[in-house]
């Protein structure tokens, strides 16, 4: 089941509120991934981190230049236990 996001509102602190089709609600931190530089240095910039917007469909959120983050993946960073390759992984071993 693909998630889909409904809404994503911008935070204090470099955090968005993304609302899923689901009635789930996440709040993602992105201040880690900032720290990461490269790429995604440019999140740091916090006008650059405001025009962030819904991608196609809700299937994921997006910035200029080509920088977005999938809903999927947004969603199993928050609920890793909903994982299907972390639950996969762990029968594997059992």
């Amino acid at each position: 089941m693909p998630y889909i996001i409904t809404s994503v509102t911008v935070e204090n602190n470099y955090k968005l509120r993304l609302i899923y089709s689901n009635g789930g609600i996440v709040v993602v931190d992105f201040t880690p991934i900032i720290r990461q530089g490269g790429v995604f240095d440019k999140l740091g910039d916090r006008d650059f981190f405001s025009q962030v917007k819904l991608g196609e469909g809700g299937r994921y959120i997006e910035w200029p230049d080509g920088l977005d983050f999938c809903a999927d993946a947004l969603w199993f960073e928050a609920h890793p236990n909903e994982n299907p390759l972390n639950l996969s992984a762990a029968n594997s071993i059992l």
